[in-house]
């Protein structure tokens, strides 16, 4: 340790192999119960996150939350999943306390066989738990030619403007679409500052997170991210202050709150009566519209404006959210995927408990 934080940990000397590591992430699942087929796409989930540069969501988690979680009785290893249709274009699902991935991937898919009937489809989903990038699920209807959008409440780690403490989760919104030359378009965020796993970043390498991001249990600003998660300090809406726009985020907040937990019966972040995680999905088919035909025409014309408008010194081009994903995931699936140290360290703990090898998953 050093002035009170950790020293820096810096990524492993090596890089994996993204198929060899999903292959890896699919036999931990299995080793705790998880059926073949949910334990492979659960890993391909996972992997597609840290593939993506989405670090947060990847690998990461895969010891201290999933594998302990089933491990723990947390997590159901085999769920019950139920979907009850409502309308022709409506439905609930009930993950009966599955891994999050295989229950979203589930509701997804029937949002997409919804749309292609009649244009759109909409799921809630309750007694859920924690599902990863919100990304894997909007380009499963991207690549149907279809607009997805994914909202997602969970932890509640998250203060109210001028509130003291955790009040509601850190509610995720996902939107995606196709594009012809470009794209695909995916916008995968959290309203807030920050999420706590970047902030366990910021721990392990002895950084401070910045100013606004966070305050303590008594309301008041915190930069070291060891006084967050020792005092159950609240990470602040997208805005961070009145005179910044909170109110904004602490609003998107609450309309994702209203999408996943009202409608699926189990009020979301607040209230809590089915569950910790709850999420919403919904597929729209863009030739269900009479100008679909037009739209990755224009798709691909709204991103080359954003390419050719001018930027202040220091700065590229302007980018489209996703745009930097997708170009990670080319590199990544080319050279390897980093991990930090520290991760490699806590998948070696988790391959002694579970007698798996970690030796096959590095690029040679």
């Amino acid at each position: 340790m050093r002035n009170g934080r950790q020293e820096m940990t810096e990524y492993a000397p090596k890089r994996v192999n993204h198929r060899k590591l999903e292959q890896f992430v699919s036999l931990a699942f299995q080793r705790v119960g998880v059926p073949v087929g949910d334990a492979d796409l659960t890993a391909k989930v996972l992997v597609d996150a840290d593939l993506r540069g989405i670090d947060s969501h990847g690998v990461i988690n895969l010891h201290g939350y999933y594998v302990k979680g089933i491990q723990d009785g947390t997590i159901k290893s085999r769920p019950e999943i139920k979907i009850s249709p409502g309308s022709p274009t409506t439905a609930s699902v009930d993950g009966d306390n599955g891994l999050g991935f295989v229950v979203s991937h589930r509701a997804m898919e029937a949002c997409i066989r919804m749309a292609r009937d009649y244009g759109t489809g909409w799921a809630t989903v309750c007694n859920s738990t924690h599902s990863g990038a919100g990304a894997y699920y909007v380009l499963m209807a991207a690549e149907q030619d279809m607009i997805g959008i994914h909202f997602s409440t969970g932890g509640s780690t998250v203060a109210a403007p001028g509130g003291k403490g955790r009040l509601i989760g850190n509610n995720v919104i996902a939107f995606g679409a196709p594009g012809r030359e470009h794209g695909p378009f995916v916008l995968d965020m959290a309203p807030t500052m920050a999420i706590a796993n970047k902030l366990h970043m910021l721990q392990w390498e002895g950084k401070p997170m910045p100013e606004g991001w966070a305050i303590d249990s008594a309301g008041r600003p915190i930069t070291d991210p060891n006084v967050y998660f020792a005092q159950q300090g609240a990470i602040l809406p997208l805005g961070s202050t009145p005179a910044n726009g909170v109110h904004k985020g602490f609003g998107l907040l609450l309309v994702s709150d209203i999408l996943t937990g009202l409608l699926s019966g189990d009020g979301g972040s607040m209230l809590r009566r089915k569950g910790e995680h709850s999420h919403a999905f919904c597929a729209l088919r863009i030739d269900a519209f009479p100008t679909g035909g037009e739209f990755k025409d224009l798709m691909d014309a709204l991103v080359e404006k954003l390419h050719a408008t001018p930027t202040v010194e220091g700065v590229g081009r302007i980018r489209y959210p996703g745009e930097r994903g997708n170009l990670t995931y080319k590199e990544r699936s080319a050279n390897g995927i980093p991990l930090r140290q520290n991760v490699v360290d806590d998948l070696q703990r988790m391959s002694a408990n579970l007698n798996l090898s970690m030796d096959d998953i590095w690029e040679r």
